[in-house]
């Protein structure tokens, strides 16, 4: 039986416990576009990674500034976006983002058969049904989930069609992301009640 008092590894902080600093970062949550996920409190408490960076408020505040900045003021068109955000989440076998983000993924008209495709990693799959802004965009980011880095080629590829800055954001949206997913596994932040695990055990 799980523990109401803990978010897998972490004290649970509900509303009526927090300092300043977290009232600011839970308030610019909820208050924000994020807040709009039905699932985004649970059982009074943040879903997510963010129950876990009310921790370290400070720094949560920073990371969630970022991703919200990344989310919904991006210069990478949405099915491009969430390509990514999926690529980094099937990576690290990490169920909560790719869950979350796989149903964004279909409300902004990615194909079922991409999202399958992602989460066993057949490259050949998601390449044959992406745009070429798409297809680009993964090549980088599964180089760099592969190796750490991207070849010249590849990233010419990538700005040739979304231009300089639009490639940094792309590549600043895997790690984010990456960061977001080292969260989750790290402390074990679990799935909504009734959803099945897609990756199966953790390792």
């Amino acid at each position: 039986m799980s523990d109401p008092d803990r978010v897998g590894r972490l004290r649970a902080i509900r509303a009526d416990d927090l300092s300043p600093e977290q009232q600011r970062l839970w308030l610019s949550i909820t208050d924000g576009p994020r807040g709009s996920a039905p699932w985004m409190v649970n059982d009074g408490v943040l879903a997510g990674p963010f129950n876990a960076w009310l921790h370290i408020p400070d720094v949560g505040a920073g990371l969630a500034h970022a991703g919200e900045h990344l989310r919904f003021s991006s210069s990478l068109s949405p099915d491009v976006r969430e390509i990514i955000i999926m690529t980094v989440g099937a990576h690290w076998r990490s169920e909560f983002e790719f869950w979350a983000h796989s149903s964004i993924a279909r409300e902004e008209g990615v194909a079922d058969a991409v999202i399958d495709a992602i989460a066993v990693g057949d490259r050949a799959a998601v390449l044959s049904h992406s745009t070429p802004t798409a297809a680009a965009a993964y090549a980088v980011v599964c180089s760099l989930l592969d190796t750490g880095h991207v070849s010249e080629s590849t990233m010419a590829d990538l700005v040739a069609v979304v231009g300089e800055s639009t490639a940094v954001e792309a590549v600043t949206l895997a790690g984010y992301y990456t960061c977001v997913s080292f969260t989750l596994n790290a402390f074990a932040v679990p799935l909504p009640d009734g959803v099945s695990p897609r990756f199966g055990e953790a390792p």
